[in-house]
Order: C-alpha cells, then structure tokens, then sequence
C-alpha cells in the first residue's frame, strides 16, 4: 500500500546528543534550556527575523486557543471562519467562549480571503476573523493587515500546515501546528508568531496556567512544550533544509505527471515557491467515492480532507452560516468538498510510485 502519509522525524541516532544534553541538565519542561534554544533557532527561519517574537505551545490546537485567550475578547464575541478546514479551528474557538461563525472561500485558493471577509462584514457583524492556510496555502499577510487597519478586527491565521511559508504581518497573529503529520513535524508541538512582545509573552504566561511572576492575572492551561519535544524539533532544524528540497521534489514530479491526466483534473492555486503540505486534487463530475476504491484495489491510499465540511458535521451543526452575498449557503466550499481527492504525499515517495498513482488515477478518469 502507498501510503497518503508517512511522518519524516528525526532517527534516534539523530535525536541522541539533544536527549543527552536533557539528562545532564535534569530540565524536562518549564521553559528549560532546549526550549529557550528551539524558539530562538527558530526566530531565524522567518525573513526579517527582527522584530519577531514567538513561543511554543504543546500543539497547534493550544496554540490557537492561547492566541485567543491573549487577545481578551469578551465572551461571546463572534469570530469568523472558513467552514473548509480542520476541527481544530472551530473548536479552539468554542473552547475560549467565542461563537464561530461559518463562511466560504475563494474558488481558486480554497482560502477565506480578506475580500471575503469585507464582503461579509457587508451582512453583518463579527469581532475577530481566523483565516486558515488551507493545505498550507499562505494567506496574503499584507492584506490581512490592511484589512486589520481599516476595521480594527483582529486577525489570528491558522497556518496550522504551512510552517516554511507563512509570512508573518505586522498586525496578525499567526500559528502553527508541528503534528507528526505536518512538513516541520516533532510529533506533537505548536508555535504562536507576531511582532508584539507583550502579547507573545502574555501567550507564554498563558501557556503555564497564566502564572507571571507568581501571580496569576489571567486563567490559562498547562500547554507547555516539553524539552523531549524540543529536542526532536532541534533535531529536525539540522534536517529541514533536505525536507525541503525532497518535498519540492515529489511536488514537482506530481507536477510532471498530473497536467496530461484530463480537463477534469485541478489543483489549488498556490504562490509559485510553495510546497503544499497536503495534496488535494479537484475532480469535477467524478464519483470520488467510486475512485477512491479502485485506487485502493490498486494499493494506493486516499482520502477526502475536511469532507464532509464543518456545518456538517454534527458537533457544528447549530452553527450559523454566512456566505459574501448574504446568503446561509456556501456555494464553493460545498462544490470543493465535493470534488476534491487527497493523494499520497510525503518524501518517501519515488517518481515510480508518483507516475503508478498518476496513472492509475488517469485510468481510472478515462473509464469514468
């Protein structure tokens, strides 16, 4: 079976001189010195680093639920997001007293776009906005901080996947998710960026039950990162640079076979030095269900991301929708849930494996 995903972690013997150092400073967690250094190796990987703060979090999901929580809005406020994306967003928003509000995206990215979200602050009212970079997709920070600066909402990106890629503005919060399963991945971890200071340190005292300076101003939760977990993602600094360039190949042998499959076949459109995290397909008038069982018969692993979308799902249910022109139906995220197919896509592929998937995919669309 070719596999939709295969986590590319460091080995022990990669992780043995962090792991070492662990044992002879007898730190474990509690911001100990293999954090401190993680955070501040990492600072570096975004152009310019200056004027960059961050912190860490014990997953992307308490990094989103920290930003939240620092930005001290008051309960109920309502925060728009994308319906296409993972749980995660919709729920660190209910976890910290927020009412999501569901919207669409743009047809050509699948991202909720700052001119969608003019558009919906046309129909009504909301507090703060968490656009997603969709399968790593980055979102335009430029605009998202116009759009800050115009209406004075808040914006927290939830670029869960796209670490490498994500810019960082000069207003957003942004964050990022380091699962296993993600291009930068250290097995469980997350990372809160902005260029506020305070607001970063307030984060991190967030991230240890709120305790600054032994008192504690703000309710928060044990969401720290680990040193074991900063060894693996120290380890993993030693290694991005060659995950990088083994992702950007498989992306461009995908690239290689995909164009000649069929009309019916296309992808999410993406800044041209972007790797996706992910790869998702768009099939149209294609019974996906139907593919993704003849591709399995052929040993190929596949599955429908964020199918069915959020307002489907019974836990969001009772969510209200709001697409740009005012109606409760969103028309693109309903049209890409629908057709898109999640192919195998990590740096344990070969160009053999890329072109059986391909090819199987395309006879598969030609029978159809």
């Amino acid at each position: 079976m070719l596999s939709l995903l295969i986590p590319n972690l460091p080995t022990t013997e990669q992780l043995l001189p962090w792991l070492q150092r662990i044992d002879h400073a007898k730190w474990y967690t509690n911001f100990g010195p293999l954090i401190q250094e993680f955070e501040s190796k990492l600072i570096k990987l975004f152009a310019p680093p200056s004027n960059i703060y961050l912190t860490t979090t014990s997953s992307g999901t308490t990094a989103l639920e920290l930003a939240l929580l620092a930005l001290n809005l008051p309960p109920n406020q309502v925060a728009l997001l994308p319906a296409f994306t993972f749980p995660a967003t919709a729920t660190a928003i209910q976890r910290v007293g927020l009412r999501p509000l569901f919207t669409d995206i743009d047809k050509h990215n699948w991202l909720l776009t700052p001119d969608i979200a003019r558009q919906v602050l046309q129909q009504m009212t909301f507090d703060i906005v968490v656009p997603v970079a969709t399968f790593g997709c980055p979102q335009p920070v430029d605009e998202w901080d116009k759009f800050s600066e115009e209406t004075g909402i808040p914006v927290l990106i939830d670029a869960a996947a796209a670490f490498g890629f994500q810019a960082i503005g000069q207003h957003c919060l942004v964050t990022f998710s380091f699962h296993a399963t993600k291009p930068f991945g250290i097995g469980e971890g997350g990372l809160v960026v902005a260029r506020s200071e305070s607001l970063i340190n307030r984060i991190r005292n967030l991230s240890n039950f709120g305790i600054d300076n032994g008192i504690i101003m703000q309710s928060g939760n044990n969401a720290k990162l680990s040193e074991y977990h900063a060894a693996v993602g120290l380890a993993q600094l030693e290694r991005w640079t060659q995950i990088i360039e083994s992702r950007q190949t498989i992306w461009q042998t995908y690239k290689k076979y995909l164009p000649i499959l069929s009309p019916k076949l296309s992808w999410q459109n993406m800044p041209a030095n972007t790797i996706p995290a992910t790869l998702s397909i768009k099939l149209d008038n294609v019974d996906i269900a139907a593919r993704m069982m003849n591709l399995e018969k052929c040993g190929i692993e596949t599955r429908r991301w964020y199918y069915p979308p959020l307002y489907k799902q019974p836990a969001f249910s009772e969510i209200q929708l709001i697409a740009p022109d005012g109606s409760h139906y969103l028309t693109v995220t309903e049209k890409i849930a629908d057709c898109l197919l999640g192919l195998p896509f990590h740096t344990y592929l070969k160009e053999d494996n890329i072109k059986y998937i391909c090819n199987n995919l395309m006879l598969n669309i030609v029978i159809s």
